[in-house]
């Protein structure tokens, strides 16, 4: 099986703080499971956060 890709979408609709901070727990999470992190994409006018992972 080849490397395998996953896209999680991280949402906020309050405040750029909670989205910074649920960002960084899916980091931290998706790292600890394994997986290398290739791409971060914020959408600010819509308070989110696209975060691609690969294993």
């Amino acid at each position: 099986m080849g490397k395998q890709f996953k896209v999680i979408k991280v949402s906020e609709t309050w405040s750029i703080e909670k989205l910074r901070k649920k960002v960084e727990d899916a980091l931290n999470k998706s790292s600890k499971e394994g997986w290398e992190i290739i791409d971060i994409t914020y959408v600010a006018n819509l308070y989110t956060a696209m975060i691609t992972i690969s294993k």
